[in-house]
């Protein structure tokens, strides 16, 4: 009975045993698919974290590309806005106390991104050389083509007569004034 009794404990014990490795095996396997699940898991939120990263990062280059679109509209003349570019000239001229009028605007041929403007300017030389070197100097991508500037002198005549001697005295004024016309090329959009 003693014999029984060992053999039932070491039947027991190898059953408890095999429990115990299949247990064992089964929590391994539950945790290495816990584990595959995990890192899946894992690198997916990490590559989502990635996707948020790259459209913040998008969206700053859209706010910086925004603000070079606004920096190069500045430079470009829009072709559907002449009219204002036109304006922005006129008034250059009068806030310098000359008279300067747009003769003409063309698109040159083959050339789809450029306008050319012929101008015509009256006044004084410093004036006119003035709104010159502002044009140079503008926001706009303008390059002077040409630039033509002549003085101009009226010779009038005054006839008067003197009082005392009854004789008329002609005397001559001389009035000079200068006179621009400049033809420049604007890059448009």
């Amino acid at each position: 009975m003693n014999k029984k009794r060992t053999n039932f404990i070491l039947i027991i014990s190898v059953i408890l045993l095999m429990f115990l490795f299949a247990g064992f095996f089964y929590l391994i396997n539950v945790i290495k698919n816990k584990n595959k699940h995990i890192s899946a898991v894992s690198a997916t939120l990490q590559e989502k974290m990635n996707e948020k990263d790259n459209m913040v990062t998008l969206e700053n280059k859209i706010i910086e590309l925004g603000d070079t679109h606004k920096q190069i509209s500045g430079y470009l003349i829009e072709t559907s806005n002449i009219d204002t570019f036109v304006e922005y000239l006129e008034s250059l001229g009068s806030s310098n106390n000359i008279d300067l009028i747009v003769k003409s605007v063309e698109t040159p041929k083959g050339e789809k991104n450029k306008l050319t403007f012929n101008i015509e300017m009256d006044g004084s030389f410093p004036n006119i050389t003035k709104v010159v070197s502002i044009l140079e100097n503008s926001p706009y991508s303008l390059s002077v083509n040409s630039l033509y500037i002549n003085k101009i002198t009226e010779d009038s005549k005054v006839e008067t007569i003197d009082p005392k001697t009854k004789k008329t005295i002609t005397t001559t004024n001389t009035k000079s004034s200068w006179q621009a016309t400049a033809n420049f090329t604007v890059l448009s959009f």
